[in-house]
């Protein structure tokens, strides 16, 4: 599998617009316990500081007028404001580097993409009910790498969100109210649901973002299956997403075609290797899926083995179903055996596949 490093100067750059993001990322944590705000209100004759704790109105008493709550009411006024000032300079930094990851060729996810992700993760969705699957997660295994994948395996025209259903997780008034699909509408407001309780929405020039989830344990078992309280994408149960639900997950700023960045949550990549192989040998496939699922599931494990040093039989797989865990020395053995090929040979797919990938986008390694 071809791939190119980056160099050293496009590290530099990378990793200063990552660590001023996992700053920024860490400020807007902190901003969202301050959400709302304090006020002072008077009941009868007494007067008490009150938080206000969502858009709906909803409030909650801090206690009645004192030294206590006037340093309360203080000290949260202040930092809130401090805040709110440091981010907008740090929002400013990022605009300013933004142009240098362009001009480096560091800039790399779809931009539609990136901003619904950035959303998503900004409304507290991102890593605790949805993670990013699909094409879209070799994104963050690629510049968790330091490497470049070539372009015929990232190409995708969807956005794939996995819905933890078994994550108890009270969401705010307003995300229940606006869903998924309100969220992607404030990025695009012409995506639209494929079709009544859909789990796909699709917006007008044909890109398509999926909520899918693993099957319910149990026939009758209760689970969450939408963002939203109103019309909204329903998740779409699929076999072996349980596998990856289960499985650790991975955090990785990447760089969004216009420069800046965006956090990704995505499967452990040995997982996602091992899941992608796995989908390529299911017969009920389609032939065109199965060998991108190949070649990608034999990309990740190289970024996981040769670049990540990452084991296969690490103790965090322990768990892994047989039907994954048994994949795991072949695939070993086939990267080791790999490891005497020179830069021209190609990795031969298995019985059954023929490569689809046209060499003329296969790219250099740099030495």
């Amino acid at each position: 599998m071809r791939l190119r490093e980056l160099t050293a100067e496009q590290r530099r750059i990378a990793l200063d617009a990552i660590q001023l993001y996992e700053h920024f990322v860490e400020l807007r944590e902190e901003r969202r316990g301050y959400r709302g705000g304090l006020h002072w209100k008077k009941v009868g004759s007494k007067e008490y500081l009150v938080k206000t704790l969502d858009r709906e109105g909803h409030q909650q008493s801090l206690g009645p007028h004192s030294p206590a709550t006037e340093e309360t009411y203080r000290t949260f006024t202040e930092r809130k404001r401090e805040l709110d000032e440091r981010l907008k300079s740090i929002e400013r930094e990022i605009r300013r580097k933004a142009k240098f990851c362009v001009a480096a060729g560091v800039n790399r996810v779809p931009r539609l993409s990136a901003d619904i992700v950035r959303l998503l993760d900004a409304n507290g969705l991102l890593g605790t009910r949805l993670i990013i699957l699909g094409s879209h997660a070799l994104y963050a295994y690629e510049m968790a790498a330091g490497v470049q994948l070539r372009a015929a395996l990232l190409q995708t025209d969807d956005l794939d969100t996995l819905l933890d259903t078994k994550t108890e997780l009270e969401l705010a008034g307003s995300i229940r109210s606006l869903g998924l699909l309100g969220i992607l509408q404030k990025i695009d407001k012409t995506f639209r649901l494929a079709r009544q309780r859909s789990f796909r929405a699709v917006n007008e020039k044909g890109f398509m973002v999926d909520l899918i989830r693993a099957p319910l344990e149990r026939v009758g078992e209760a689970g969450p299956t939408s963002i939203g309280t109103g019309t909204d994408l329903v998740a779409e149960p699929l076999h072996g997403l349980e596998w990856l639900t289960a499985a650790p997950t991975m955090k990785q700023i990447v760089i969004a075609e216009n420069g800046f960045p965006t956090r990704f949550v995505v499967p452990d990549p040995r997982v996602f290797a091992l899941h992608k192989l796995w989908l390529s040998l299911q017969p009920t496939r389609d032939p065109i899926k199965r060998k991108r699922d190949f070649r990608q599931g034999e990309a990740v494990a190289q970024l996981a083995l040769d670049y990540l040093n990452l084991r296969f039989d690490d103790a965090a797989l322990k768990a892994l179903p047989t039907e994954l865990s048994s994949m795991a020395p072949g695939l070993v053995d086939r990267r080791r055996a790999r490891g005497a090929q020179t830069d021209h040979q190609e990795t031969e797919l298995p019985a059954g596949f023929d490569d689809i990938e046209p060499r003329s986008d296969i790219g250099t390694k740099n030495r």
